[in-house]
């Protein structure tokens, strides 16, 4: 068996990337309750699919912080099909089929529940992942995958308070339809549905 490097992956956060803006809930008429989850200094970049997503930069400075992902680089993955571990596309030249790496454990309910939070891995990755992930490790399964579609977020709930908004529920998931719960959250990670999932053995992938 060939040894892997460990390498940092792309959607990894960094240290000295986290960025800390106060949150307040503002007044919004097309809100579902004329209020909704905002940053004092907000902009129209802060919201998508209805819902305020978490800041951080992209310099990937500092140290490695290996149970913490990006969440700008992660929806960069998602939406653009990215290579989790070198973010360059994904996709197949030939055939334009996406590799896909899922957790293979008895934790993960992903395949089960139609949707992941784990971008995609190129083909050339896919050691690499695995080797930097422990729940890749203890096992891990390789799709081939036709196409993938927004389904909802990973996110913090909270609500209004005098003082500042109140935290809910933490790293909850929200569907992308579910409208009120949304404008009160502040989205970490995208979760896509995967189409079309052809499995591809791992012995298939070499130096795996």
């Amino acid at each position: 068996m060939t040894t892997i490097a460990v390498r940092v992956p792309y959607i990894t956060a960094y240290s000295e990337e986290l960025a800390l803006h106060p949150l307040a809930f503002t007044t919004e008429p097309e809100a579902t309750d004329e209020v909704r989850l905002s940053y004092a200094d907000a902009v129209p970049q802060d919201w998508m699919y209805g819902v305020l997503w978490a800041r951080q930069g992209l310099h990937r400075r500092g140290r490695p912080e290996w149970k913490v992902v990006n969440t700008i680089r992660q929806r960069r993955c998602m939406l653009r099909l990215l290579c989790q571990v070198c973010g360059e596309v994904a996709a197949d030249p030939v055939d334009s089929r996406i590799p896909w790496v899922l957790a293979d454990d008895s934790g993960d309910t992903s395949t089960g529940a139609g949707y992941t939070n784990a971008p995609p891995t190129c083909a050339r990755c896919v050691p690499a992942a695995i080797a930097s992930c422990p729940r890749l490790r203890r096992g891990a399964a390789v799709y081939s995958v036709g196409s993938a579609a927004p389904y909802g977020v990973i996110g913090d709930v909270l609500r209004p308070s005098r003082d500042r908004p109140v935290e809910l529920e933490r790293n909850v998931v929200i569907s992308l339809d579910s409208f009120r719960r949304l404008e009160y959250a502040l989205a970490k990670q995208l979760l896509v549905v995967l189409e079309d999932l052809r499995p591809a053995p791992i012995q298939h992938w070499p130096s795996i």
